[in-house]
């Protein structure tokens, strides 16, 4: 009589990223990552006027404010009571520190340009010409400030 024994082969695990077979399986990555960067409105040699901003958001944001996000510089020291070299030399918590703290820091932590404009609208701050925020991306009240030229902010096309 002759007797079978069964002979158990080694089970071996594939390599890494080989099949079970031992073939390698082709992939293909791509190594370009297409970006695109957000429309921008921030002064580099010239004054930005009001009518500029309006166009802007008329052209780039689909004439909504709401998509308009205002971004301060890195020129501001958000952590300062006066996080910008002017603005804050008159009143307390008068309208302009006010109207600049919230284009600088946000309206409850949104930073949309509708959000600012909507609740600086009862302090007298006008939409069609939003003299704050003229000021913080003008670097002053008048060309005459000795700070002039330099962008505190600038707006960018939210996503």
């Amino acid at each position: 009589m002759t007797s079978t024994k069964k002979i158990k082969t080694p089970q071996v695990a594939p390599l890494a990223g080989m099949s079970a077979l031992g073939i390698k399986p082709k992939v293909k990555t791509s190594t370009k990552v297409k970006t695109t960067k957000s429309p921008e409105l921030m002064v580099t040699d010239q004054e930005i006027s009001h009518q500029e901003v309006w166009n802007f958001v008329q052209e780039h944001a689909g004439g909504n404010e709401g998509n308009v996000k205002i971004v301060p510089l890195s020129n501001v020291d958000l952590a300062s009571d006066q996080p910008v070299p002017f603005g804050y030399g008159g009143q307390k918590g008068g309208v302009r520190q006010t109207i600049q703290d919230w284009m600088l820091r946000g309206v409850n932590g949104d930073m949309s340009l509708k959000a600012v404009l909507n609740k600086a609208a009862p302090l007298g701050h006008s939409r069609k010409k939003p003299t704050c925020l003229h000021a913080l991306m003008n670097g002053g009240y008048s060309p005459s400030s000795k700070y002039w030229g330099t962008p505190y902010i600038k707006l960018v096309v939210q996503a």
